[in-house]
C-alpha cells in the first residue's frame, strides 16, 4: 500500500470517530489505568527509586574521591613530594563534583565498589613505588655528591703534599 493511501485512510478513520467517541475511548484508557495503579508498587517503586538516588549519591562521593586522589597523587609525584590539598578543599570538591557525576553518569560502576579494596591496595603499591623512586634517586644523589666531596678531598691531600 503507498504512503499516500496509507494516509488517507488514516484521515478518513480519524474522521469517521466523534469527538464524544474519542471522550469515551480517553475515559476508558484512564480508568484502566486507574484500575492497574497499586499503591503498594507505587510506594515500592518510590523506594527503590530513593534508595537508587542514595546509593548515586555515595557512589559518586566515591568516584569524586578516587579522582581526587588520583589528582593528588599525581601532584605529589610531579611537583612536590609534600604536595597535599587542605581537608576543606577536598570536602569542597567532592560535594561539588559529586551531582555533576550523577548528572552525567559519570559514576564508578556498582561492581567496581566491591573492589573498593583492591583499589586501595593497587593505589598503595602505586604510592610505595612513586616513593621508592624517589628515594632512590635521592640516595644516588647523596651518594654522587659524597662521592664528589671524597674525590675532591683526595684531590686537595694530593696537591697538599706534591707541594
Amino acid at each position: 500500500m503507498s504512503n499516500e493511501k496509507q494516509t488517507e485512510l488514516e484521515t478518513v478513520e480519524a474522521a469517521a470517530i466523534s469527538e464524544e467517541q474519542a471522550d469515551f475511548l480517553k475515559a476508558l484508557e484512564a480508568e484502566e489505568a486507574q484500575a492497574d495503579f497499586d499503591p503498594e508498587q507505587a510506594k515500592a517503586e518510590e523506594q527503590a527509586e530513593a534508595e537508587q538516588a542514595e546509593m548515586d549519591e555515595q557512589t559518586a562521593q566515591l568516584t569524586a574521591m578516587g579522582g581526587l586522589g588520583m589528582i593528588e597523587f599525581a601532584l605529589k609525584r610531579f611537583i612536590h613530594k609534600d604536595f597535599e590539598f587542605t581537608p576543606d578543599t577536598k570536602s569542597y570538591a567532592i560535594e561539588n563534583l559529586s551531582p555533576v557525576l550523577i548528572k552525567y553518569g559519570a559514576l564508578l560502576p556498582a561492581w567496581l565498589a566491591a573492589y573498593d579494596a583492591e583499589i586501595k591496595a593497587a593505589m598503595a603499591v602505586g604510592k610505595l613505588v612513586s616513593e621508592g623512586v624517589d628515594t632512590a634517586q635521592t640516595l644516588k644523589a647523596q651518594e654522587a655528591e659524597k662521592a664528589k666531596a671524597e674525590k675532591a678531598a683526595q684531590e686537595k691531600e694530593r696537591v697538599r703534599v706534591a707541594a
